[in-house]
């Protein structure tokens, strides 16, 4: 069990979380993987990808095309396929501003909670969710 990799957790049911690292005794933080954002549950936010959150020339338009008052800024980091997902997902964190944003936040989860793993990130992913956390202040 390693940070990067992905596990099925048993929380109230069984959900996808990303490993983000591990404590002295035998639990880690992490993050939970959801589906992502609809259109309609994006209105009055802006999302960018991991993708464009690495690029600082990327982010810095993403916010100028916001316009000056978004309710919320926030990053969706995707996972799918290439990362031993049965289906797509992003892990989702806001950036520090003032209002709400529907986020995925971290969780510290036992060993004895990470019933299997389901995959692992590529460097170019764990590249893209190290900035989304630092961006988001969660380093």
């Amino acid at each position: 069990m390693e940070p990067g990799e992905i596990w099925w957790a048993q929380f109230d049911e069984k959900r996808l979380v990303v490993l983000l690292s591990r404590d002295a005794g035998s639990e880690f933080l992490a993050m939970q993987i959801v589906e992502p954002a609809t259109p309609a549950q994006k209105l009055g936010f802006v999302l960018m990808s991991g993708e464009q959150a690495v690029d600082a020339d990327q982010r810095r338009r993403v916010l100028e095309e916001a316009g000056p008052d978004p309710r919320a800024v926030g990053i969706e980091v995707f996972f799918g396929a290439g990362e031993g997902l049965p289906e797509r997902g992003v892990v989702r964190v806001a950036l520090p501003k003032d209002g709400k944003i529907f986020c995925t936040w971290g969780t510290t989860v036992s060993e004895e909670s990470l019933v299997s793993r389901a995959g692992a990130l590529s460097p170019a992913k764990q590249h893209e969710l190290d900035v989304a956390l630092a961006l988001a202040g969660r380093e």
